[in-house]
């Protein structure tokens, strides 16, 4: 696959992460109310995401690359870092707010009043599509030809 193709590849996939981002944004009962900081930290998040992809398809580059893969470390580190904060959305340990975030068939999500999968799905998928981001901009910025 030529370097233009992956990196039209990459964009896709920062815009699949933003759509996802907003499918939370919109399903996530919870999110608004009750976490409202976290609620604008994804909106914030989705239109990161939606301008790398725009930057890695108009301007391919080492630097654009770069940039991928320092936006999406810095995305999994923060959203598996979340799991830290269980105290203060009164979960009752780490590993019920980890269900609650990252289990699609979570009961704890639809007892809150989210829809079932939410937001477990769509943060599962966002985390493998920003390390798959991540892995085949690495590789174009190791080897842009």
């Amino acid at each position: 696959m030529s370097t233009p193709n992956v990196s039209k590849v990459v964009g896709g996939l920062m815009f699949f992460t933003a759509i996802l981002g907003a499918v939370v944004l919109a399903f996530d009962g919870v999110l608004p109310t009750g976490a409202p900081v976290h609620y604008y930290a994804l909106a914030f998040f989705v239109i990161v995401d939606l301008a790398v992809g725009i930057l890695v398809v108009a301007r391919p580059s080492k630097q654009a690359y770069s940039f991928v893969i320092c936006w999406c470390l810095l995305r999994i580190f923060l959203q598996v870092a979340d799991i830290s904060q269980a105290s203060m959305y009164h979960f009752s340990s780490y590993g019920q707010f980890a269900d609650y975030l990252f289990n699609p068939v979570s009961a704890v999500s639809s007892s809150l009043g989210n829809p079932p999968g939410i937001p477990g799905l769509p943060i599962d998928f966002i985390l493998i599509l920003e390390l798959a981001a991540l892995i085949l901009a690495w590789k174009l910025r190791s080897n842009p030809n």
